[in-house]
């Protein structure tokens, strides 16, 4: 009887477990290989990686332009995740949008007339960048090339062109490099991680794999997206392999797939995604990011500005990485105006100052709340970008090189002289001109090329912690929008999926938002940091003040854009608290890091 009583248990059990399983979405698109020819060796894995000279354009290169586009914009504004229905390869089922038999069909209205690739290129070069990745197929199945396997391509549209031709002949012509981006797993091929995947499927992906990349002259790189699914169900060694030796130099970002016999080396480079990344990350990475909230064409989002961008693109090359900045065409296949101004401002900055970051490898000091360094050479330039309250000054201590610096220059104005003291570079800007400028360069002349020294951590300082301050806020949208809850996240992770935080939203009808923090005690506050979502660069205009003995509050800051991670430098007396005013936000205000430092 007790045996009997054990085994209905263990099948109990059983049964529990296969249940389990089988209400983990993201279990069932997981599967073993065809056969073992699909399972690599670590040293077949390291075959696949680009040498050093491979790579040197692309380190150089620092700017990129990611382009997301497809006929889904003319029913949303979400690119494949705008599909209702199942999702193969993500980690959960679709919960709403357009039904498959309406959002499959719009290509059949899909007409681009405006659409030139020669404008397009001008258009990545005037921007600043060298690089372009389009979105030859999205997980939607959609492809922009002549895909003679399937309808679902831009030869059944209105338009009828294949775009890809046009943008390789293009890209070609104007000396601009041009990466792929092609989504492994397929929303709209019936067999695509399923019963018939690899009799079916994975054929039908690699006839695209191969024409993409032979039949189109020199193709530089490509940006895979694998979402949750294997390397071996897209037999990722022999299909990189057999690309990498039809074209020489060719660059794969790390989305090829989990498994491999070192994750840590999939790809040549890393690709965190809506996410500055660390700031001493042990390989090469490229950071994507959106111009909007949204990768599609979104009529109504919120653009981040000029200097934002540039905030974030100093930052990210400072840390050894490319900025890949995404533009979403509209529906007549231009570039949106209000985005084009944008990209022509940061070309303007880099036409001027783009000597200080193209070329250069992350600086031998680390980023810090001042702001980023990179070297080329015996130069190393450093980036300010840090803010400076009315009451703060614009003196800035690093810790001393460990060579010796020949001479000291400021590339903008502003820069007024350098001393090495107690251990300390110190080095002093005129304050009126450091206001004026969203960076403040100066570049450091070096006895010897700092390459092969250790970075120097220029920023140890940890926020005044939730339990020593109060916080509070003039209203909030909902419950999940309380002020509380940007202090119970983690920082920015390295990650190559949608890394959001939580944040404070005001109330839609706040007219005057404020976000608070009391101190229990007084603080010699040194340093504030403010940052928004990274999908919602929406403010235009804020101040900030501080709470003196008395309980006054006392304005010391005026500022335009907050963006990511913006720090603003106050005099390091003692308050008694903080606070941040809206006056003006284009879209919603969401902040998602409001920290004082001691």
């Amino acid at each position: 009887m007790k045996r009997n009583h054990l085994l209905f248990i263990t099948l109990l059990v059983s049964a529990l477990l296969v249940n389990g399983q089988q209400k983990s979405y993201k279990s069932q698109w997981q599967f073993p290989p065809q056969d073992k020819s699909m399972l690599v060796t670590l040293d077949q894995q390291k075959e696949l990686l680009a040498s050093e000279e491979d790579m040197k354009w692309f380190k150089d290169a620092k700017l990129g332009i990611f382009v997301h586009w497809g006929p889904a914009l003319l029913q949303t504004d979400v690119l494949s995740w705008g599909r209702y229905g199942d999702r193969p390869g993500a980690g959960r089922p679709a919960e709403n949008g357009i039904k498959p038999e309406v959002y499959d069909n719009l290509y059949k209205k899909f007409n681009p007339i405006n659409f030139d690739a020669g404008k397009w290129m001008q258009q990545v070069k005037d921007f600043g960048a060298s690089y372009i990745v389009f979105t030859a197929k999205h997980h939607d199945g959609f492809c922009f090339f002549y895909a003679k396997n399937t309808d679902y391509d831009i030869m059944n549209t209105p338009y009828g062109k294949d775009i890809c031709k046009q943008l390789a002949d293009a890209a070609h012509k104007a000396g601009v490099k041009l990466f792929w981006y092609y989504s492994q797993p397929d929303w709209h091929h019936p067999d695509c991680l399923r019963e018939n995947h690899y009799e079916n499927y994975l054929p039908y992906m690699k006839e695209h794999v191969d024409q993409l990349f032979t039949a189109y002259g020199k193709i530089d790189g490509v940006f895979w997206d694998h979402l949750a699914t294997k390397y071996w169900q897209w037999d990722s060694y022999h299909l990189l392999k057999d690309i990498k030796e039809k074209q020489a130099g060719f660059l794969s970002n790390s989305r090829v797939g989990f498994g491999w016999p070192n994750d840590q080396l999939r790809g040549d480079y890393d690709n965190p995604e809506q996410s500055l990344g660390p700031v001493n990350h042990p390989r090469y990475w490229e950071a994507c990011l959106t111009m909007t909230d949204k990768w599609l064409y979104h009529k109504d989002g919120p653009i981040k500005p000029s200097e934002t961008i540039l905030g974030m693109l100093i930052q990210v090359v400072g840390n050894g990485g490319n900025l890949l900045l995404n533009f979403g065409p509209n529906g007549e296949g231009e570039f949106v105006k209000e985005e084009a101004e944008v990209g022509y401002k940061v070309g303007q900055f880099l036409k001027k100052y783009g000597s200080t970051l193209y070329g250069t490898r992350r600086g031998i000091y680390m980023g810090g709340d001042w702001g980023a360094s990179a070297q080329k050479g015996t130069s190393l330039f450093l980036h300010f970008i840090e803010k400076v309250a009315n009451n703060g000054e614009t003196v800035f201590e690093l810790p001393e090189l460990p060579m010796k610096i020949e001479s000291a220059q400021g590339v903008t104005p502003g820069f007024e002289n350098f001393k090495i003291e107690n251990g300390k570079l110190i080095i002093t800007f005129n304050k009126e001109s450091f206001q004026n400028q969203m960076d403040n360069i100066v570049e450091l002349k070096l006895a010897e090329s700092p390459e092969n020294f250790e970075r120097i951590e220029t920023w140890q300082a940890q926020p005044i912690q939730k339990s020593e301050f109060n916080v509070s806020a003039s209203s909030i949208l909902n419950s999940q929008n309380n002020p509380n809850v940007i202090y119970k996240t983690e920082g920015n992770i390295f990650s190559e999926g949608i890394h959001l935080k939580s944040w404070w939203q005001p109330s839609k009808t706040d007219s005057k938002p404020w976000l608070q923090l009391d101190f229990k005690n007084p603080k010699k506050v040194k340093t504030v940091l403010l940052s928004e979502n990274m999908r919602s660069h929406s403010m235009r205009q804020f101040t900030l003040e501080t709470k003196d003995q008395n309980g006054n509050w006392n304005k010391v800051f005026d500022g335009k854009t907050i963006g990511e991670g913006l720090r603003i430098r106050l005099n390091g007396n003692p308050i008694y608290g903080v606070r941040f005013n809206e006056v003006k936000s284009i879209y919603n205000t969401q902040i998602t890091a409001f920290y004082a430092y001691e």
